[in-house]
């Protein structure tokens, strides 16, 4: 062995020996004890197989028990066509001439009101009580809580009964009624969900024809007191052009009183009317099994991981003492 050889030799054996295993912590890389390992969390997803796939068809199964006992729901739906009056405002602007103070004080305008106006009529609590009451509609509403054959309540105590506000808050805030305005187009599309489809395009029928005999009564009572108004301020006026524009202001106000004497669709034309719906729209019972069916597998894994990790804490404990 020569001089080199042998001086490589005891080089080597002077070397320490390290384990692989030790470089990261040598040079500072400890590793990381939280690391997640992807086959083990499938190796851990794969044993609870059964629990979780077993779960997931339950609440499929419970899912679609629950639907097939909600009623079916229908939609009847009128498509409406505000009416307007914008020429005859054009026409009576130039009327009102010096007079707008005395034309406003009197409400002189054209037409039946803009179209968010008359929706928040039909959605008002006094138009939807009346219509309730005319109807009779409370023991349609609330026909589990109503005895057909003593035709009386089954609560015993007229607190404990349905009321009318019950009956606006299940129409309006719960969304039967449904109303809403096209913005390209300025159309108002006027619906009713129930489960009784004949009932529900009844119902949007009634309530169109009653939205314009309301709004058309409405505005003849103010046309009545306009032109009361009107005329009081003519006998007191004595200057011949006010007197005059007072005629005109009268006559256009006469002409109002008689549109909506004889106009039968007020506020709302019917374009397209309700009619009977041949298909329900709720409830979507295969969305709602198919998504009871991945809420409940989720909430298995999470459980499953849970379980897991407090397996392995129990053991790391165990290890540790």
């Amino acid at each position: 062995m020569s001089k080199q050889d042998a001086h490589e030799q005891q080089k080597h054996q002077d070397t320490p020996c390290v384990d692989p295993r030790m470089l990261p912590a040598m040079y500072g890389m400890l590793p990381d004890e939280d690391e997640i390992d992807l086959l083990e969390l499938w190796n851990v997803l794969w044993k609870k197989r059964k629990f979780i796939l077993g779960l997931s068809f339950l609440a499929a199964v419970l899912a679609a028990g629950i639907s097939l006992m909600m009623p079916n729901i229908y939609r009847a739906e009128a498509l409406l066509a505000p009416v307007g009056g914008e020429e005859s405002k054009g026409g009576l602007s130039s009327v009102l001439g010096g007079l707008g103070g005395i034309a406003s004080l009197a409400g002189v305008s054209v037409g039946g009101g803009s179209v968010d106006q008359h929706i928040a009529v039909l959605k008002s609590r006094e138009f939807i009580w009346g219509f309730v009451k005319d109807e009779k509609l409370m023991p349609v509403l609330f026909e589990d809580a109503w005895d057909a054959e003593t035709k009386q309540w089954l609560a015993e105590h007229e607190e404990d009964q349905p009321s009318l506000w019950d009956a606006w808050r299940l129409l309006i805030d719960d969304g039967v009624l449904n109303v809403s305005v096209d913005k390209d187009s300025g159309l108002v599309h006027l619906s009713i969900d129930w489960k009784d489809p004949e009932l529900a395009a009844s119902w949007v029928s009634k309530l169109i024809v009653r939205i314009n005999s309301y709004l058309r009564e409405e505005a003849i009572q103010q046309s009545q007191k306009k032109l009361k108004y009107l005329n009081d301020e003519l006998s007191k006026t004595q200057i011949a052009e006010n007197r005059q524009a007072l005629f005109e202001l009268i006559s256009t106000e006469q002409k109002q009183a008689m549109l909506a004497n004889t106009q039968q669709d007020f506020a709302f034309r019917v374009i397209d009317p309700a009619v009977v719906p041949d298909k329900k729209i709720k409830p979507k019972r295969a969305i709602i099994v198919i998504l009871s069916a991945f809420v409940a597998g989720f909430l298995a894994v999470v459980f499953v991981f849970i379980q897991e990790g407090l397996r392995k804490r129990k053991e790391e404990d165990v290890v540790d003492e």
